[in-house]
């Protein structure tokens, strides 16, 4: 990096250390959201309707 004090190499420079920080905020996000919503969502069928032990059968 050179200091000559052009506005593309500040960009360049700034570009490149937040970028991968952007990135992983946003990975992160959506892998939180994706597990609390898995979480959280409604089972397709209510597990307390079906009998645990059947006799007789």
């Amino acid at each position: 990096m050179s200091s000559t004090g052009t506005s593309g190499s500040a960009v360049g420079s700034w570009l490149t250390l937040f970028l991968p920080i952007l990135i992983g905020c946003i990975l992160a996000a959506i892998g939180l959201f994706g597990l609390v919503y898995s979480q959280t969502t409604a089972p397709d069928k209510n597990p307390a309707s079906q009998q645990i032990l059947v006799y007789g059968d």
